[in-house]
């Protein structure tokens, strides 16, 4: 990983954690929600971090529920379990998720203290949520993580630039993380070989970009990003919703937000 950035005239120096110094013509950031790059170049993550309310924590367990590609979830307000196989194996992924007023930012770097703090949450808990708490004790690969945006003013400064979730993470809510990094990182790469510097093109890939970005992030909250409720009316609206999504007929009028920008074909410079 990087351990330090400095920017001058000609590119930008680098020095990594486990391995001596390179210069750089450009710096891309594409390292997360907690992007390493983003606190070196712009400021700590809490300048541009946005809580949305809940915490998660993710793990596999063997599979001993029959699943083969589909997924399956006991809700209750404020709390949800889900149970999901990517495919026909052993094992499938447990998922905890749970509303929290404020972020438990004693747990992060104590994963004791976050299973803790997760069992405390589904004590009580039906369904297959005590299993999942036993395998989450001795689960080797627990994520555990609050669920947030970030919302930054600049994506570049100098030769520096972040792409996907370091510049514009819009959280699992909106199902959109990857669509935006992949679309971020063709508007870049496009901006790039079409203008005549690197100022240029990271002015064009945030100007063209940015508009979808924030369409995007605001889908938290409205139609199917609502997906983890925390009062029962809300919850039985969003069982509604989810069960006519297959009649759903299309919008009256206007695009989608994941649809909502259409893709240039950038013309490179000879």
């Amino acid at each position: 990983s990087i351990d330090t950035l400095h920017q001058h005239r000609h590119g930008v120096d680098v020095t990594f954690r486990q391995g001596g110094s390179r210069t750089f013509d450009l710096v891309l950031g594409a390292d997360g929600l907690h992007s390493h790059t983003r606190r070196l170049q712009f400021g700590p993550e809490e300048l541009f971090h946005r809580y949305l309310g809940y915490c998660f924590a993710g793990f596999t367990l063997r599979n001993t529920f029959g699943l083969v590609r589909e997924t399956t979830m006991w809700n209750a307000p404020g709390r949800a379990a889900v149970l999901y196989a990517v495919g026909d194996d052993d094992d499938v992924h447990g998922f905890l998720n749970f509303a929290r007023t404020e972020p438990p930012f004693d747990a992060f770097r104590d994963p004791e203290a976050q299973r803790d703090l997760v069992a405390e949450v589904f004590d009580g808990a039906g369904w297959e949520v005590p299993g999942m708490l036993a395998a989450l004790r001795d689960a080797d690969d627990l994520f555990f993580d609050v669920v947030s945006q970030i919302r930054m003013p600049h994506w570049s400064s100098g030769r520096v630039a972040l792409v996907g979730d370091a510049a514009y993470a819009p959280s699992f809510l909106t199902g959109q993380g990857s669509s935006l990094a992949l679309v971020g990182a063709y508007m870049l790469a496009g901006s790039l070989a079409a203008e005549h510097d690197h100022a240029a093109g990271f002015a064009a890939y945030e100007r063209d970009t940015r508009a979808f970005v924030t369409l995007n992030q605001d889908q938290v909250g409205k139609g199917d990003a609502a997906l983890f409720p925390t009062t029962a009316r809300a919850l039985e609206q969003r069982n509604t919703m989810l069960r006519s999504l297959g009649s759903m007929p299309p919008p009256a009028e206007g695009r989608p937000a994941h649809e909502a920008l259409v893709l240039p074909e950038f013309r490179l410079r000879g």
